[in-house]
């Protein structure tokens, strides 16, 4: 009987200290985390020809397991669900630099979020939120396209704390962090023959949280694709991304050990662009893996581009 009344309290105190970590840092995971994965996939570094294109991402987000250091389920019950709308201005100047196209573009998420966490037959987190999450932009976006098969983007994208942040509501820190984010960015196309490989690359630096004096460590991700294009206007194939945190986040100060995140993420890609015209539309969906220190699951992404 010692033993089992040992275990349990040991569980208790586990699950309580991991709940008051992930909670005061306004989130459920290591790092900042401000880019969705699994945004972009084919023909990610190609620049558009000059003119004004509006892009609107429509991303649902089911999370239905926490996943410890060890990448082992943690004991409770976990349960997020998040759909965001993300509309995106891109304007392409004429103009050129160094060889390259010069662009900037602004992204304004939309969010509506549910979080919930059981523990102990105790629920200790029921939390809901929607609004306006951090606004991303870059004033300047360079487009590369040397000759028919290889093209190259580069940016800084930077995100605002402009969302509304509640430290007191877990689901605000979805997509509105109260922190900035800087983001360097090199996206890469290669196109040949119908076939398209493409890889767009991130490096996150992260700025301190003053609510809760938490500074979320550096971050590389990369979403990815392999597909190939049809003469019916058809695009399909495998699409991907994977995070990685490099270093720890700091709180007051101090670096908080093993609690890094990582997690990857593959799937199916389908993408219908008629007679290469002003409109394109793509559906993705998601199957995560090898996730630690954060929240994991599916999630489904369909994105369209218009040209005006």
């Amino acid at each position: 009987m010692k033993i089992v009344a040992c275990t349990r309290f040991i569980r208790t105190i586990w699950i309580f200290a991991v709940f008051s970590l992930l909670i005061a840092s306004q989130g459920w995971a290591g790092g900042g985390q401000h880019y969705p994965n699994g945004a972009e996939d084919f023909m990610v570094g190609a620049l558009p020809p000059p003119g004004t294109y509006l892009v609107n991402y429509m991303l649902y987000v089911k999370k239905d397991s926490l996943k410890d250091n060890s990448g082992n389920s943690a004991p409770v019950d976990f349960d997020a669900k998040v759909l965001a709308e993300v509309p995106r201005l891109i304007y392409v100047s004429p103009r050129t630099l160094f060889g390259a196209n010069l662009a900037a573009h602004v992204f304004i998420p939309l969010y509506s979020a549910d979080v919930t966490v059981n523990a102990g037959g105790k629920k200790v987190v029921d939390d809901s939120k929607n609004g306006i999450g951090d606004i991303i932009f870059s004033p300047l976006v360079l487009g590369w396209h040397f000759g028919p098969e290889l093209h190259v983007v580069t940016a800084l994208d930077m995100w605002a704390p402009t969302g509304n942040y509640d430290k007191k509501d877990s689901a605000s820190s979805i997509l509105s962090k109260n922190h900035w984010t800087f983001e360097p960015v090199v996206a890469v196309s290669y196109l040949k023959e119908g076939f398209d490989v493409s890889a767009k690359l991130m490096y996150d630096f992260n700025t301190e949280n003053s609510d809760t004096k938490t500074k979320p460590g550096q971050e590389f991700h990369v979403d990815w694709a392999l597909g190939y294009s049809m003469s019916n206007g058809f695009t399909g194939g495998l699409v991907g991304y994977n995070y990685m945190q490099v270093t720890d986040d700091k709180v007051n100060g101090s670096s908080v050990v093993d609690n890094k995140s990582e997690v990857g993420g593959i799937g199916i890609g389908l993408k219908y662009w008629p007679k290469q015209g002003p409109f394109s539309a793509t559906l993705k969906q998601y199957w995560e893996y090898n996730a630690k220190n954060m929240p994991t699951g599916p999630q489904t992404v369909f994105k369209i581009i218009y040209a005006f």
